[in-house]
């Protein structure tokens, strides 16, 4: 029979227990003072031996201390420590979700861009984290609390250090080391590259739904850490793009020095892994343009299952076209599904830009991504202000005749296979994998090859680089 909760922690109101954990409690509380709901967790001393109790108090309250440090939408937040009739405890942010873990007990699968975005947010909060001098050790499926959107929030900071001996003796499961890394496993001081190595094997289970580690018993856990390759995932879920492998190679290394050195580093090969470029597998990143045209139109038709269906934000439709065309140059086709899924997440146009601009992980191209979507947003007020335009006069019905223009003429006898493959290779080098598919809507809207061009012309951003691509139109 469960225990009875308590009526009150603290000053906190006890509404019902979530859950109990290897060293006590946790429960859903109520604050009375500013209102809000807050998870509380517990230490009991009934769960320690009595020579380790005293530590594992000094301990947790240490890591409530650091847990506090962390102000991040990414990571659950820690609001106070207390201790009461020799129960320590911890209230921290209540999050109204699901552990990554139950996805994987109930067989649910996650699409392409479903994984590539919680990884993003899992990076993202790691790589806050570290720079707080604060690394997890325990970066595991149960620690991640997925909420609608998809929303990640990582739980936990360092309460697997709470985990001894005397915790196993009372009959609770501690989990076998699937997620620890090799260092960690083997008692060597252990950085924020171990948390890696952990989202790493989290990257293995949302692209294969297979744990790259499982074994029948902890010490065969701990061979296959310590001494196997996992598959590569491309072998395991055959409709993933390879560069993947590469990216799921270099997280797992056994040596610390062979992984991605930050959070940072790890995104920015996922994204071109998405991109369809490829990603090594050693220390160094090699990378290729291309992406298949498959490949293209299946990222573009990836969406996401577990997203929230909200009114999106009114933009006008030649702002989004511009504002793709932009961020297309800097991560390439993914750049049409993330305008549409940050429309439906931004609050406002400021919002919107801002979500925009964080799938982008160079600063450089960052900011000079930002620059540009305010050029735009100026243009499309100075528009919006200006008086409407009078209709254009009717174009002539009569067909234009070599001998009223030899140009047109010429444009025309150069429209052949071999022209439009050199006019997409051109593109290409100002827009990248994008120009495969903006030739498609140009070609059929093109009379001659200068139109053709002319069409094509302006998906390229800057000015200069525009009358570049124009000036090669007769050149072969």
């Amino acid at each position: 029979m469960p225990e009875p909760a308590p009526e009150k922690i603290g000053k906190y109101k006890i509404v019902r227990a979530l859950g109990k954990g290897a060293m006590g409690m946790v429960y859903e509380g109520f604050d009375p003072v500013i209102e809000r709901r807050v998870a509380i967790k517990t230490i009991l001393a009934e769960y320690l031996a009595a020579a380790e109790m005293e530590e594992a108090v000094a301990r947790f309250k240490r890591e409530a201390q650091a847990g506090g440090r962390l102000m991040h939408p990414g990571i659950i937040g820690v609001y106070e420590y207390g201790d009461e009739g020799g129960m320590a405890y911890i209230v921290m942010e209540y999050c109204d979700g699901e552990e990554l873990k139950g996805f994987f007990k109930g067989g649910r699968r996650f699409e392409l861009i479903d994984a590539f975005e919680i990884m993003k947010q899992l990076l993202t909060a790691l790589d806050y984290s570290h720079k707080q001098g604060v690394v997890h050790r325990d970066i595991k499926p149960a620690n991640l609390m997925i909420l609608p959107g998809p929303k990640v929030k990582i739980m936990d900071f360092g309460i697997a250090r709470l985990e001894s001996s005397s915790l196993t003796q009372v009959g609770t499961v501690v989990g076998t080391p699937t997620h620890m890394a090799p260092e960690q496993l083997m008692g060597i001081q252990a950085d924020g590259r171990a948390d890696l190595w952990s989202a790493g094997v989290i990257l293995y289970e949302l692209l294969t739904s297979v744990s790259p580690f499982l074994a029948e018993t902890p010490a065969a856990v701990m061979h296959r850490v310590l001494q196997v390759d996992p598959d590569p995932p491309s072998s395991v879920n055959t409709a993933l793009p390879p560069g993947f492998d590469g990216v799921v190679s270099r997280a797992l290394a056994k040596k610390p020095a062979d992984r991605f050195a930050t959070a940072k580093d790890f995104q920015l090969a996922l994204l071109q892994a998405l991109q369809g470029k490829a990603v090594a597998g050693g220390p160094r990143v090699d990378v290729e343009r291309t992406l298949p045209p498959g490949e293209a139109a299946r990222v573009e038709s990836t969406r996401t299952s577990m997203r929230v269906t909200a009114r999106a934000l009114n933009v006008a439709p030649e702002v989004l076209a511009e504002l793709e065309r932009s961020l297309s140059r800097h991560i390439g086709p993914l750049a049409k599904m993330l305008v549409k899924q940050g429309q439906g997440e931004a609050r406002d146009m400021e919002d919107f830009c801002r979500i925009l601009a964080e799938n982008i992980p160079e600063a450089a191209e960052r900011n000079e991504f930002l620059a540009k979507v305010k050029a735009i947003r100026k243009k499309a007020e100075q528009a919006a202000a200006a008086p409407p335009a009078a209709p254009p006069a009717p174009a002539p019905s009569e067909p234009v005749h070599a001998t009223q223009s030899g140009k047109a003429h010429k444009d025309r006898i150069n429209f052949t296979p071999e022209s439009l493959a050199l006019a997409e290779k051109r593109l290409a080098s100002y827009v990248g994998p994008l120009a495969r598919l903006l030739m498609k809507e140009a070609v059929h809207k093109s009379a001659s090859l200068r139109e053709l061009y002319s069409a094509l012309a302006v998906h390229i951003d800057s000015d200069e680089e525009r009358k570049a691509f124009m000036a090669q139109v007769d050149h072969k």
